[in-house]
């Protein structure tokens, strides 16, 4: 069959899946089996899976929609909002709109006819242009709404053709900040881990300069929380997307930064600093120096995801708008 229901995410072949997440002009880590594993084995455990796999030709899957409810709020997107920023269905370039034709016909149904609530949709995905059109020759409901925004910088050549592109004032202000930073903190340094051996002592550097750096931080990197991302940093240190970032000053770490490494961009997933050095704006600098590494590599983006954070915005960001839709018979 072309079409199939499964209820375990073990049915679904990782290396197939893998490659599927792959594919497309903008790939989301948040897609890739090395995320929506951990989130389902440390956050999800108490959620009602269903995957929908679409084999058009009878050969891999060409086409995979990750789902779960947790309560009886309906179904949504595997990864949920709270630590997946970007979600969609994951289908082969050029087959989104055969893909959501045949779900709503047949994997609508037979999930009970929703409601199917999918946040984390950024502009540009192919569903926000389909599902509504689609929906309504099929007498469905679907509504849009704007959830949060996704502020982005688009890359130059180097590092201070990025600093040129910012506003006068924002401009003045970064390189003041930096060059304070490096009065402050002596033997200033930045690097990147490399290594497992590296990330078993950076992790846990990440998790407790992320729970000093905000109450709510703290609340919210529990223990669960941190066992989903030690797992997923593994996982993507072993595909060579993890870059996990650290200012430090007489070798002590200050400030780190958990990012994605995509195809074409660098993602700023999550944050920490330690307040006690909060006069050198370690975090805001740091981050600069991402977008610097970002410049070195030839990505052509530095990718804040959501939030609309001030800090975004001094460091050049622009808005992508980021939806929920939903959909009910």
């Amino acid at each position: 069959m072309s079409f199939t229901i499964a209820r375990h995410l073990a049915d679904v072949p990782v290396a197939g899946w893998e490659d599927l997440s792959g594919l497309g002009s903008r790939t989301s880590p948040f897609l890739s089996p090395r995320f929506l594993l951990p989130w389902y084995r440390a956050l999800g455990r108490g959620c009602d899976v269903r995957i929908v796999r679409w084999a058009p030709d009878g050969g891999p899957d060409q086409g995979l929609l990750f789902l779960c409810r947790c309560s009886e709020g309906g179904w949504i997107f595997l990864g949920g909002e709270q630590v997946a920023d970007y979600l969609d269905a994951l289908v082969a370039p050029g087959s989104a709109e055969a893909f959501w034709r045949e779900f709503l016909e047949r994997g609508l149904p037979a999930l009970g006819g929703g409601p199917l609530r999918l946040p984390g949709l950024v502009e540009g995905t192919p569903a926000l242009s389909l599902l509504p059109s689609i929906c309504r020759e099929m007498g469905l409901s679907c509504s849009v709404e704007e959830i949060d925004r996704a502020p982005f910088v688009s890359l130059p050549g180097s590092f201070e053709e990025y600093l040129e592109q910012l506003a006068k004032k924002e401009r003045h202000e970064l390189r003041r900040k930096m060059r304070r930073a490096g009065e402050l903190l002596p033997e200033l340094a930045f690097r990147i881990t490399r290594t497992p051996a590296e990330l078993a002592n950076d992790l846990p550097s990440f998790v407790e300069l992320h729970r000093k750096s905000h109450p709510e931080k703290e609340v919210f990197m529990d223990e669960a929380m941190a066992a989903f991302f030690r797992e997923v940093a593994e996982g993507f240190l072993a595909s060579g997307r993890l870059r996990l970032a650290f200012l430090s000053t007489q070798g002590k770490n200050v400030a780190s930064v958990f990012q994605f490494r995509t195809d074409d961009a660098l993602l700023l997933y999550n944050s920490g600093y330690d307040p006690a050095h909060r006069a050198a704006n370690p975090g805001l600098v740091l981050i600069a120096r991402s977008i610097g590494q970002a410049v070195e590599e030839g990505c052509a983006e530095y990718d804040f995801l959501r939030g609309t954070e001030r800090y975004k915005y001094d460091l050049g960001g622009v808005d992508r708008v980021v939806y929920r839709l939903t959909v009910s018979a």
